[in-house]
């Protein structure tokens, strides 16, 4: 019958709600979820995750994918609603803004209605990035001679309200180029919303910002997620492009460190992730040094197990000042890099030479060798954002 609510029993991972967003994560990641079904709270402050038949069937083993002590998972099967069906959010955009062009466009004489209809219909945006409940257009989004001949002071409050209903979002803002200066500042414009500060849940890890000044890559999704993956209990660890702590704090929360040094030059993303270290509180475990990793790099020499160096389009300039800062037993280094798709063989090898050539001239007694090379993102046609995991090994 049409409206009527299919309910079934699912297979299930049972787990308390506290842990309820990092466990739902991983399963959509590792594609275990069931789709057909609904996550459920159950009674107590649980919660039902809907599972598919290539999940794993001991707690050990999803325990082992959290990188956490057991959390108390359990496999029931459960009576679920069903999904309901999925309507695509760019066709609701679609349909939004063209009953909005119906109320506020006034055509001239030399271009029909549909024509002018399609022509403005083909610029809107297909992308976005979506930053809890606030969605952040493109730069070029509706700022075109058309649409700026239509948007006024007494329609465009209607416009980008009709946007966030479309998106099922409470606040609307646009992207602008990243200030060029050594802050790297973020220049967003609010256009929907009373504030553009920001607060997001990821994988366990709380992150808070304020978008329009900060910046905040929610395409590195599975590079942090694959950082904070990573065992670091015990480790002493330097960031040293920090940030708001996109990958500080799954390093404390998700990952173990026992301490973070946290290098970061802009005021703004050191307020953020003061406020992260409260929000996850691991404030205890974190200590931020505000200025040019230049200079702050260099009191921090001997001390790391390990330097991550998250900058783009390339961290080079720091490379020596990290190699510095790793024990004398050696260390590992994280790099990032925007590479050439048919270069980055080329790239490891000429990082890998680099490196030893610093390794000389600090006068320390490591052999150099690559752990792991990750493809993170598509940065734009045939270049790739690439992370290069280097490990320094001791010799006497």
């Amino acid at each position: 019958m049409v409206g009527v609510e299919k309910r079934i029993s699912s297979a299930s991972l049972v787990v308390e709600k506290g842990h309820g967003e990092a466990l739902y994560h991983l399963l959509k990641e590792k594609k275990w979820l069931n789709p057909k079904m609904q996550p459920k709270e159950t009674a107590n402050g649980f919660l039902a995750i809907p599972i598919n038949e290539k999940c794993p069937i001991t707690e050990v083993e999803i325990n082992a994918f959290l990188n956490r002590d057991a959390i108390g998972i359990r496999f029931e099967n459960v009576i679920l609603h069903s999904s309901p069906p999925s309507v695509k959010p760019h066709s609701r955009l679609q349909e939004s803004i063209t009953r909005w062009l119906e109320k506020n466009l006034e055509i001239g004489e030399r271009k029909s209605k549909a024509e002018v209809m399609a022509e403005l219909m083909s610029e809107v945006p297909t992308k976005w990035e979506r930053l809890g409940d606030l969605i952040l257009l493109p730069q070029t989004a509706f700022e075109s001679k058309q649409w700026s001949a239509i948007i006024s002071d007494k329609n465009q409050l209607s416009l980008w309200k009709c946007i966030a209903e479309a998106l099922k979002a409470e606040r609307v803002g646009r992207q602008k180029n990243i200030r060029n200066d050594v802050e790297r500042s973020s220049q967003a414009q609010l256009l929907l919303g009373d504030s553009s500060w920001v607060e997001l849940l990821d994988y366990g890890v709380r992150f808070g910002f304020d978008a329009c000044k900060v910046m905040y890559s929610s395409g590195n999704v599975t590079e942090r997620h694959r950082i904070g993956n990573m065992d670091m209990k015990g480790e002493t660890i330097i960031d040293c492009y920090a940030g708001i702590g996109y990958y500080t704090l799954p390093m404390l929360v998700r990952g173990g460190a026992k301490l973070v040094h946290a290098c970061e030059l802009n005021h703004h993303s050191i307020t953020a992730l003061e406020w992260g270290a409260k929000a996850n509180n691991v404030s205890d475990r974190l200590i931020i040094h505000q200025g040019d990793n230049a200079l702050t790099m260099t009191k921090l020499e001997g001390i790391a197990d390990r330097c991550h160096l998250g900058l783009l389009p390339s961290s080079q300039s720091a490379w020596k000042l990290a190699i510095a800062c790793l024990k004398e037993k050696g260390g590992t280094l994280h790099i990032h890099m925007n590479v050439e798709e048919e270069k980055i063989e080329q790239w490891i090898n000429s990082t890998i030479h680099s490196l030893q050539q610093y390794v000389i001239e600090l006068k320390r007694n490591y052999n150099v060798e690559v752990l792991h090379l990750e493809k993170v993102k598509w940065f734009a046609p045939r270049v790739r954002h690439v992370v290069l995991d280097v490990e320094f090994i001791h010799y006497d």
